[in-house]
Parts: C-alpha cells; structure tokens; sequence
C-alpha cells in the first residue's frame, strides 16, 4: 500500500509539475465523430480539423456519410464564434466496403503526374472545400515518392494561393522524415510535423515521442525561417505477442483500472506504461484473440502532451495541435484547455 501511495503521488506531482500548453487545434476522426465533437468545447480549440476526406480508385476525393452529416450541420452546434473548422484530405483510396490502401504514393504520383490532372486535383478539392462551412484545407498526404515530393509542394504553394484570396487557410502535414524536412518548403502553406510515432505498429514498445526525438526533428528543420507547428498525438498502443493494437487514454486508463496494473510514468518521455493480460474487463483485445497474453501498454494523459508542448516550444516549434478528440479524459482535456483565453 505504501508503494501504491508513493507511486500516486510521484504521478501527481508529475502532473501538477508540468506547464500548461496551448493547443491551437485539434482533429476530430469521422469514425468517432460523436466522441470527438462532444469534446470539442471541453479543449477550448482555436481551430478543428475534421479527418478525412478519402479517394476513389479513379482519383476523386469523397466524404464519407459521417462526415457528409457533420458538414450539413452536424459539426455546427459544437463550434463557438471564431472557432475555424479544416477539412483534411488523405491519400488513403477506398476500393470498396471494408478494402482500401492506405497513404498511397501511387495516388499522389497520378495526381502530380501533369499540369492537367493537377488542375483537376485543384478544382476537386475546391469543390470539396465549397461543400461546407470551411475555413481552410489540410493536405495529409504521406510515403510520397521523392520525384514528386516537389510537384506536390509546388501545387501546395499554388493552393494557398487561391484559397488565401478567399480568405481561406492551407495547412501542409509533415511526416517526421529527413528526406521530407530537409527539402526546400516554399512560403505559404502553414507546416505542421507530425511528432508522433516514435514507437508504434512499426516497433516495439515504447512512448510515442520524447525529447530526443522531438530535438532531431528540430535539428531537420533549422534552416527554416520559421519553426513549423507540432502535431502531438494522444492515446498510445499495446504490444502483445506479435499484435500491436492502437488504444485512446481512456481505454487504456480503464484497463489498467480493470487489472489493478501498476502504472508508471517513464522519466525521459512523460509517457505512461504499465502491463495487462488481455482477457479482463476493459482490454481493447478482440475477443478472438483474449486469451490471456499478456500485453505492454503505452500512453499519453495530459500531462505528457503538456510535457512535449513544452520541449517543442523551447525548440521553438510553433503551434500545437492535438491528434485526436475522442476518448481522452475529462482532467486530460481540461490540462490541453487551460493555458488557452
């Protein structure tokens, strides 16, 4: 019992220890539309960004049914005056029910491929855009071939222009790459790096970012003129023996609450961890697959994401956006609120 309290309390001191951060948006997923905009006001977001728009196998962009709803109004009742709403559009193409490719770079290469299917493209998303109450564009398109990195960066540059006349926004989502970072980005687009996955489906356990991580990224990005935004990512993943499943702060809490786990807070990144079986109350493990392994799990709370604003900010790193709305609790979401007007 007495290890339990001490364990309470260093996490508590962690928690009230860390500044507060100031996250400028925030996405909400259209497959948790409902969870996501019911947190929507609890976080105080200068802006939401509704994820994603996806593409045919011919090459158009489409909104799903939940989204098309949150567009026709839905979305309106969760956004104060002021509040800017983004739709993001993704490589992802959907063949057909349940069967699709995802962050495809043959997509981008037909879209890039020449002045005429780029001028469709860029009609296509206007298009898009014209559909709702839409303040600007997101491009999230990733694992783009390096002969069309700069075709895409030129269309971006293009984009802005024109939607910038209609008072509209672009913003322009980074993977954390090298080769992606150390390119040539022209003025324009608002950039944003994605300073997540660290540790993911891709690896073996661990924190989605820590300070190392974020500091290599700013390392790739010094011969900006401006430090980009940085995207930071809640929830976490639990590994098991080879299943890697991706779980929100809530699920994980719950679990961890379910198995009576022990759960740490790791020094060097601010992350949470502990370790659960698979086969209790609140394991986010299928059915078919809870048989009693036993899982590593690793999450962000408020307090990590404060942590990682805060290394950002000191990278000098500008705003900090927040993926993603859905599943956090009600002292996470309160922690990304409070250093907000």
């Amino acid at each position: 019992m007495k290890f339990l309290l001490l364990a309470t309390q260093s996490l508590w001191l962690f928690c009230c220890a860390v500044p507060a951060f100031s996250a400028t948006s925030a996405w909400v997923a259209e497959w948790d539309m409902k969870d996501g905009l019911a947190e929507v006001r609890q976080g105080k977001f200068n802006d939401i960004i509704l994820f994603a728009a996806y593409f045919t196998p011919e090459g158009k962009p489409f909104l799903t049914p939940s989204l098309q709803r949150a567009v026709s109004g839905g979305v309106t009742p969760y956004l104060e005056k002021g509040q800017g709403l983004y739709l993001s559009v993704v490589n992802d193409v959907v063949r057909a029910p349940g069967q699709s490719v995802m962050k495809d770079p043959q997509l981008v290469k037909k879209l890039m491929i020449s002045e005429q299917s780029r001028n469709q493209h860029r009609q296509d998303l206007l298009n898009l855009l014209a559909s709702g109450p839409f303040t600007g564009l997101e491009i999230d398109y990733e694992k783009v071939d390096t002969e069309d990195w700069p075709v895409l960066l030129d269309f971006a540059q293009e984009l802005h222009g024109i939607l910038a006349a209609q008072g509209k926004k672009l913003r322009f989502l980074l993977e954390p790459k090298k080769r992606y970072l150390t390119s040539n980005l022209p003025s324009g687009p608002e950039y944003v790096i994605m300073g997540y996955n660290l540790y993911g489906g891709h690896s073996g356990p661990g924190p989605k970012a820590d300070a190392d991580f974020l500091g290599k990224l700013a390392q790739w990005t010094a011969h900006m003129p401006q430090k980009p935004g940085m995207a930071l990512a809640a929830g976490g993943f639990a590994w098991g023996l080879g299943k890697v499943i991706s779980l929100d702060e809530g699920t994980a809490a719950a679990w961890a609450k379910s198995a009576n786990a022990k759960v740490r807070r790791d020094e060097k990144s601010g992350g949470l961890y502990f370790v659960a079986a698979g086969n209790i109350a609140h394991s986010p493990v299928p059915s078919r697959d809870a048989n009693g392994d036993v899982y590593e799990v690793w999450y962000a709370d408020g307090a990590t994401l404060a942590h990682w604003a805060d290394v950002a900010k000191k990278l000098g790193f500008g705003e900090i956006s927040v993926w993603r709305l859905g599943g956090n609790t009600g002292q996470s979401l309160m922690k990304m609120a409070e250093a907000l007007p």
